[in-house]
């Protein structure tokens, strides 16, 4: 392309760089970039390895843990419960060094789940509960 007098008018000079005046670049890579990190991100938990947890204080149900990842102290775990009442989802978030829990999300399908109101706060975690046991697993 010929550097014109009017090709160089859309560029202002911002430190020691150019910057293209016409932003429609910008944000196609802007675009471009977020989708990358969304694409990694499903990827990730697509690829995520789904395994069974055993609960000894549930012996009639099965657990698979889907989803499990978090920052800092703070875990969540989206587990899929079937036993003799049916199936069921639920993602919870722990605070592992207080020993709490909050549910995210529950019902009887994944998409229940997701458009569940989560609950309000934050709740003890007694010993040998299924949300112990889940807590364990999920402050791993």
């Amino acid at each position: 392309m010929a550097l014109t007098w009017g090709y160089l008018q859309n560029y202002k000079v911002s430190g020691n760089i150019f910057i293209h005046n016409d932003s429609s670049w910008l944000n196609s890579l802007m675009k471009l970039t977020a989708a990358l990190i969304l694409g990694f991100a499903f990827s990730l938990s697509a690829q995520a390895a789904v395994y069974k947890l055993h609960i000894p204080t549930d012996i009639k149900a099965e657990y698979t843990v889907l989803e499990k990842g978090g920052k800092g102290n703070f875990k969540a775990i989206v587990t899929k419960r079937v036993g003799p009442s049916g199936t069921s989802f639920s993602k919870r978030l722990y605070d592992c060094s207080n020993h709490t829990v909050k549910y995210l999300g529950e019902g009887d399908t994944f998409e229940e789940m997701q458009s569940s109101s989560p609950h309000s706060d934050m709740a003890p975690i007694f010993d040998e509960s299924i949300a112990d046991y889940v807590g364990r697993e999920a402050c791993k």
